[in-house]
């Protein structure tokens, strides 16, 4: 059996390293690209963050806002039992503001956390640093984020049955409407534990790739 000469390996190098580097040029388009989606979607979220409250304000009081939220906004249908009619019927408006506020705070704040977290790992890509430890270190931090949100999904709604309760217990409420479906909560922690597993799987990865390098230098040195 006849072994692979020097030329011949060399050779057959040639045409993988121009499928890396091709690859690898895609990988910094993609970057370069996700980078935009991801300013579009904080800006987005942005306005959400500013015009939802005014909505709110409008749906329970009537009154238009200096011609941004219409004084013809539909109203939550009273009796529902969802989310919306059971902090109508809990909180006054400035209380019901209020709480949209905070809420949508800590929700958004999250997603801030996540996008920036995915805007910075886009930005190393869009370089061509791919392998690296802080975007081992900011995959991880988008799969707590996504855990985190999936966890208040649940606390959020628990929080809002729990004050109906000790507040006034009379409020009609419909767990169906205001608690997400099981799929949904399966899909939200499903999403956060496979982007843990691909944080740690790079980890594992990122650590042979080094120790193999590391090797490789003191074979080098040895000889």
């Amino acid at each position: 059996m006849k072994g692979v000469t020097p030329v011949n390996a060399s050779a057959s190098a040639l045409p993988r390293e121009d499928e890396v580097q091709s690859k690898i040029r895609k990988i910094r388009t993609f970057g370069r690209n996700a980078r935009v989606v991801c300013l579009a979607l904080f800006w987005l979220a942005f306005v959400v963050f500013v015009i939802l409250p005014l909505i709110a304000i409008a749906v329970r009081t009537g009154i238009g806002i200096a011609g941004v939220v219409p004084t013809d906004v539909p109203r939550p249908t009273n009796g529902d039992g969802g989310s919306y009619d059971v902090l109508q019927a809990l909180l006054t408006p400035v209380q019901l503001v209020v709480c949209v506020f905070l809420v949508l705070g800590v929700v958004i704040g999250v997603w801030f956390a996540a996008l920036n977290q995915l805007y910075r790992l886009f930005g190393s890509l869009a370089t061509g640093a791919i392998y690296t430890p802080e975007n081992v270190r900011r995959v991880r931090n988008v799969g707590l984020l996504l855990l985190l949100f999936a966890v208040l999904g649940i606390v959020i709604p628990t929080a809002l049955v729990v004050a109906r309760f000790l507040i006034d217990a009379s409020v009609p409420i419909d767990l169906d409407r205001v608690f997400p479906s099981l799929s949904e909560v399966f899909s939200s922690f499903t999403t956060a534990g496979l982007v843990l597993l691909a944080s740690w799987i790079m980890d594992v990865g990122l650590y042979e790739k080094d120790h193999a390098d590391a090797l490789q230098r003191d074979a080098e040195l040895t000889i």
